[in-house]
């Protein structure tokens, strides 16, 4: 709403108020026009808390999916129940942070309410939504869990939820243009940049671009209402915000608000004196904002009443605007791409005049699942409405469809399911990822490149003269070793590699990786006063994985000899992996060369039902969650209750390696043999000598124990052993 008038006309329709769901027939729905558009509820205003009625937003407990209104008054704001849209109750007030105001905004981030007003010194109240499901006594009057001093007054606060960041507008400061805030901690919002190269801005929408500009995708872009142009501003940087465009257009005189369509091709504007100043009737603007630097306006739809248009916002292919005096107005967008909307509903919530008048409706929300539009009215509290006729008859009614309709009463056979970027089956693809298909992180599905890509920087290539030992070569752990420059497995993983006693020139072929590999956790050893060898396997270890993995091997302590099994389940408690082996009376080596995906709530468990493996429990140091290098984290047991985290269950000593690591460009090692002379009789088949010994992965073991292990001879022989203890 246009914040400086010469003069309120507070003349408000008072007529019979329904209070009960009203269906459209004939044109009516009780005493006011309608058409394709019902009557659920109405709450007066003295029913939401008294004052002047202004912005409005929605949101739903994530907990119980119960939608809740946020009004707006010039007084305060109210936070209403609408489960029973026939029946709201209003479940809290918040008062005004300093005066009364005209003038109060709302949006939803994270479950918390952040609301601006123009009350001199009001700043931004921050409020906890959770709260609301537990009042017992409604109404209770909340105080905010925190308060932005950042600016005093303001007239309008927009959110991006994709970026976690607020835009304050039409404050005092950065010459009223957007004051950006970080708000990732709801209640510690913090300034991180701002934009002010073109003066005041009214109102905006700001997003995560994925329209069809190619120069924009995958940036955060704003789109602004600066009293006498649409200003385009590229805000990705808060700290270098950058003017795309501004754009005026002929009979300007107050760009008041927009919005875009859901495929951000088109973006739809309104100006707010245009029907007082120039006598046209209610007027949108429609720009095609295919290229951001240069918008064009493509064509306007004139309302057949002359109300002054206010706020609007667009849900799928329809348009919902609140515009004073002729109420909800419902418009298709089917024919933009031609310039042409279409009225296909209404709701005249101020029945006796549709002059161009500051009453009536202020604002709309039309995105609750439940299909229940909210509607504010100045003068009258708040309308509950919904679509009816011809626009809620079929739809999609499958729930889990990507395209359900919540106000369809018949399934149309339409219904679609997700897309891999998380749009709708045969819609274009606009994932967000590093589309170059050299990097580490190429994600085959992306489309929008978001800078994200990178690869592994090349070894240094080394060389090394041979004389009578064998050449080792030392790069960073986790450096891949093969014989070739395209073989498919590698020799070692590791920090260095010995190659055999040589005969003639050679070479290795090395590769850096951004793996982890051997990385050690979980708890180191039992407490042995502290626990038992535990007679039953009913509780065990939950541990997330943060990235695909190998767990190799972890450590367990044994009462008795004999056969013990591991098992590892997923999330859903499928069996992902088991082995078997044979124990000793003390501590032994499990070697488990499991491959896990990355995923969260994997379970660790002893497949005997007596293990009488060790256990630790109360008294012990038991401190979750453990760590595994960056691949994984052990976070408790399965136990619920008190002792979930004091008991530690069997597997002591973890280690794990990355199962996919990216890796480097192979780069030779070069080896330069000299001596050869003394050296040119190899040993005879009956001497020969250990070059070394791997696990059944094919990495270099050193101390071998409980494991199957391969000795390699210089022979080329190899002799497969199964080593019970340590030698």
């Amino acid at each position: 709403m246009l914040k400086h008038w010469n003069l309120m006309v507070m003349l408000g329709w008072i007529g019979t108020a329904a209070t009960a769901q009203t269906p459209c027939i004939n044109g009516f729905a009780g005493d006011f026009p309608c058409e394709n558009v019902e009557l659920m509820s109405v709450m007066g205003t003295g029913e939401v808390g008294g004052g002047g009625m202004n912005d409005i937003w929605g949101w739903v407990d994530p907990s119980d999916s119960t939608e809740y209104v946020i009004l707006g008054r010039s007084n305060g704001t109210a936070f209403i129940d609408i489960s029973d849209p026939l029946n709201p109750v209003m479940v809290a007030d918040l008062p005004t942070a300093t005066t009364n105001s005209l003038w109060r905004d709302v949006k939803v981030h994270e479950n918390h309410a952040f609301i601006v007003s123009e009350a001199g010194g009001h700043g931004m109240q921050v409020v906890d939504l959770t709260q609301l499901g537990a009042i017992e006594n409604p109404p209770q009057t909340l105080t905010p869990d925190a308060l932005y001093s950042g600016w005093g007054n303001a007239h309008n606060i927009v959110i991006n939820e994709a970026t976690a960041r607020a835009y304050g507008v039409g404050t005092s400061t950065f010459s009223g243009g957007l004051h950006i805030l970080d708000i990732s901690d709801p209640t510690n919002p913090t300034l991180i940049g701002e934009f002010s190269g073109d003066g005041y801005t009214h109102d905006a929408q700001v997003v995560n671009y994925s329209g069809p500009d190619a120069n924009y995708q995958g940036k955060e872009i704003a789109f602004c209402c600066n009293e006498n142009t649409v200003t385009i501003v590229d805000v990705t940087d808060p700290m270098d915000a950058i003017l795309i465009s501004a754009n005026g257009y002929e009979g300007a005189t107050y760009t008041h608000q927009g919005w875009l369509t859901e495929d951000q091709h088109y973006f739809i504007s309104n100006d707010e004196l245009d029907e007082q100043e120039l006598g046209v009737n209610t007027t949108s603007f429609i720009w095609d904002v295919s290229d951001l630097a240069a918008p064009e306006l493509i064509g306007t739809f004139v309302s057949e009443v002359a109300a002054i248009d206010h706020n609007m916002y667009v849900r799928d292919t329809l348009i919902y605007q609140s515009n004073y005096r002729a109420g909800l107005r419902v418009l298709s967008a089917g024919n933009i791409a031609a310039g042409e909307l279409e009225e296909v509903g209404h709701f005249d919530l101020y029945p006796s005049s549709d002059a161009a008048q500051f009453n009536g409706t202020w604002s709309n929300y039309p995105y609750f699942p439940s299909g229940v539009i909210a509607v504010s009215h100045m003068e009258e509290g708040l309308f509950l409405l919904r679509l009816s006729g011809e626009l809620s008859d079929a739809g999609c009614t499958d729930v889990a469809a990507c395209n359900y309709d919540p106000s369809a009463l018949v399934d149309d056979g339409s219904c679609l399911d997700f897309n891999v970027c998380g749009g709708c089956e045969g819609e274009d693809l606009f994932c967000v990822g590093c589309t170059d298909e050299d990097a580490c992180n190429y994600a085959e599905v992306a489309t929008i490149d978001d800078g994200s890509c990178f690869e592994v920087d090349a070894p240094s290539p080394q060389s090394a003269v041979q004389v009578t030992e064998p050449v080792t070569f030392t790069a960073e752990p986790g450096t891949h070793w093969f014989d070739t420059s395209d073989a498919p497995e590698a020799l070692e993983v590791g920090g260095t590699y010995t190659l055999p006693l040589l005969t003639e020139d050679s070479s290795v072929w090395v590769a850096h990786s951004d793996g982890e590999f051997g990385a050690m956790g979980g708890k180191a050893a039992p407490d042995f006063e502290h626990g038992q060898h535990h007679p039953n396997a009913g509780y065990w270890l939950v541990f997330d994985v943060h990235e695909d993995a190998v767990l190799e091997s972890v450590e367990v302590y044994s009462e008795q000899g004999g056969d013990q099994t591991v098992e590892i389940l997923d999330a859903n408690d499928n069996l992902v992996h088991v082995i078997t082996q044979s124990v000793v009376p003390g501590q032994n080596v499990m070697v488990l060369n499991a491959e896990l995906q990355a995923g969260e709530d994997y379970q660790i468990r002893s497949g005997n039902e007596e293990p009488f493996l060790w256990r630790d429990d109360n008294g012990a140091n038991v401190n979750f969650p453990y760590e595994v290098g960056g691949l994984a984290s052990i976070t408790g047991t399965t136990i619920f209750g008190e002792n979930e985290f004091t008991y530690y269950y069997f597997f002591y000593n973890w280690t794990m390696s990355s199962l996919h690591p990216c890796l480097s460009e192979r780069v030779e090692f070069t080896v330069d043999v000299q001596g050869v002379d003394g050296i040119q009789e190899l040993p005879s088949e009956d001497t020969r000598s250990l070059l070394k010994t791997v696990d059944a992965t094919g990495r270099a073991v050193a101390q071998p124990e409980n494991q199957v292990v391969f000795h390699m001879f210089s022979d080329g022989s190899v002799v497969k052993e199964f080593v019970s203890d340590r030698r």
